[in-house]
């Protein structure tokens, strides 16, 4: 498909315009998409992403001057990233910052998609109960009985302090993943992504509470 604009180069950019309920689509190539204006949005044309230009635009900073002069001097104590770094160059200096720019972020994403939390399953353990016992016809007395029953007592306590023991194991490398996995979106500036993966390794912490 051609670009709609310049009707030489092939469109690869879709553009959905909704006016008064009317809901329109536009076919452009990139370079006549770089030259129209689309307001705030236009940054997303600006060759890199630039993700903190791109909300700085759309959302601003609420408060006035002196909020935003409050906002710009938080600084990541690792790594020494401000906020204004941040909105410059679109890029944290390290995986604490997320934490650090941890409600500025949130809030803006939430007025762009109205929410910031992913609610997905909650991981369940459920205990190993061991195979009921069998009693041979050697165990038939009173005595090969209460021998049995002990057997079974410890043969259960065992097997259930096993269970719980992986389970935990595998909660330990559940949330070792996810922490990897946040680090790695907030690398690749897939903050939404990272949202996701904090309320899973939040709500993942509160089942092993």
């Amino acid at each position: 498909m051609l670009c709609e604009r310049c009707k030489i180069r092939e469109a690869n950019i879709q553009y959905t315009e909704i006016a008064n309920g009317v809901r329109t689509e536009h076919n452009y190539c990139a370079q006549c998409a770089k030259e129209m204006d689309f307001g705030p949005y236009s940054a997303i044309f600006e060759g890199e992403f630039p993700l903190g230009k791109l909300l700085s635009g759309l959302l601003g900073v609420p408060g006035g001057a002196d909020e935003e002069e409050k906002t710009s001097q938080i600084v990541c104590p690792t790594c020494g990233t401000s906020y204004d770094d941040f909105v410059k160059n679109s890029r944290f200096g390290c995986a604490d910052c997320y934490s650090v720019f941890d409600l500025l972020i949130n809030d803006k994403i939430k007025q762009l998609q109205g929410n910031v939390r992913h609610t997905g399953k909650h991981p369940k353990f459920q205990k190993i109960k061991a195979d009921p016992f069998h009693l041979t016809s050697s165990d038939q007395s009173e005595e090969g009985k209460e021998r049995v029953e002990e057997k079974k007592g410890l043969f259960a306590g065992e097997t259930e302090m096993k269970a719980e023991t992986g389970a935990e194991f595998a909660a330990e490398m559940q949330l070792r993943q996810l922490e990897s996995k946040l680090r790695e979106a907030v690398r690749r500036e897939e903050y939404e992504e990272a949202a996701k993966y904090r309320d899973q390794i939040r709500a993942l912490k509160e089942a092993q509470a």
